[in-house]
């Protein structure tokens, strides 16, 4: 550990991590709040707000810069564009509404979510030996980076990457980007378990309704336990599942002749029963150039990988400004 501190914070639909993260990416210290992303930017800003605090206050080590990891489309000038999971969100320069708030003038650098999450693995995780890999986060959306020679592609226009909106079914289900066949509509966490519970009805024998009962809830992350527990029902479907998640991984692959994907968020342990078939369905549609060495890893950090990646990108680029 070499002293360097950083505040990652990761913007999720659901819920904020906030994390203090050394140079390493260890982490020193983390909590999470709600997102409240249905109340509109000012509730999401203001806990962005109230979380970041209480790890400024408590740090024990000088704090060099600010990571924030937010879905959507983050612009060269750091503006977030339309996340598609957050009502009322047009385009907002975050770091700019942010820092009267804070009262701080730290350095706040604002990057997508899937983004800084690949960057985590670049850096310090499960794609540091590697420069070009893809790297897909499986969450209430469907994430994704492309690291090209060691860095963040961000395109044009800082929107590179996005994975989840990718056509996987011309007539498919309809998204909340507004387009119709989207990965995310499929593989998204609320879209899984909104086609799991629609087809559960017609499976009475399921386990998965008495884990239902028990939770309140039908969570992604329940399929995976029941097929753990051997119910047909909710095998078959994350195998489903895995199949059009490979067929989108391969687009990517044969598009950007990339041969590795690491997958993080809360779904990539469901390693036997949603990988594995994506592995298959991915070998299946890429290019034989790229099949020889094709590799779909699980990500280093899992759930952790955006607050780690925030903060390491903070502190790299305060490092990059302090050299110039």
């Amino acid at each position: 550990m070499d002293g360097r501190l950083g505040l990652g914070i990761d913007v999720g639909g659901t819920s904020i991590k906030f994390g203090l993260v050394s140079r390493d990416g260890t982490i020193l210290r983390q909590h999470a709040l709600d997102t409240h992303a249905e109340r509109g930017p000012g509730a999401v800003l203001g806990r962005i707000v109230e979380g970041a605090r209480l790890l400024m206050d408590s740090a024990e080590t000088p704090i060099e810069g600010i990571g924030i990891g937010l879905p959507g489309v983050v612009n060269n000038q750091g503006e977030v564009a339309y996340p598609p999971n957050f009502p009322g969100w047009e385009v907002i320069p975050v770091a700019d509404r942010l820092r009267p708030l804070l009262g701080t003038d730290l350095p706040i650098t604002v990057e997508n979510d899937a983004n800084v999450a690949g960057y985590a693995e670049a850096r310090a995780g499960n794609g540091s030996q590697d420069r070009n890999f893809l790297f897909v986060t499986l969450g209430t959306g469907v994430g994704g980076c492309i690291i090209s020679d060691g860095e963040i592609w961000r395109g044009s226009g800082g929107g590179a990457g996005e994975i989840g909106h990718t056509t996987v079914d011309m007539n498919g289900q309809l998204c909340n980007c507004g387009a119709r066949g989207c990965l995310e509509a499929y593989i998204g966490q609320r879209y899984m378990s909104a086609l799991a519970r629609e087809r559960l009805d017609r499976t009475p024998e399921s386990l998965v309704h008495a884990m239902v009962s028990s939770h309140g809830s039908l969570e992604p992350r329940l399929l995976d336990e029941a097929a753990v527990s051997g119910d047909r029902f909710a095998r078959d479907f994350l195998a489903e599942m895995g199949v059009i998640l490979g067929a989108g991984l391969a687009s990517v692959m044969n598009l950007c002749d990339l041969h590795l994907v690491i997958v993080g968020g809360g779904m990539s342990r469901s390693e036997k029963y949603l990988l594995e078939p994506a592995r298959r369905s991915m070998r299946m549609r890429a290019l034989r150039s790229i099949t020889g060495d094709m590799e779909l890893r699980v990500s280093r950090f899992l759930n952790d990988a955006g607050m780690i990646g925030a903060a390491l990108l903070a502190m790299e680029r305060k490092h990059q400004v302090s050299k110039a």
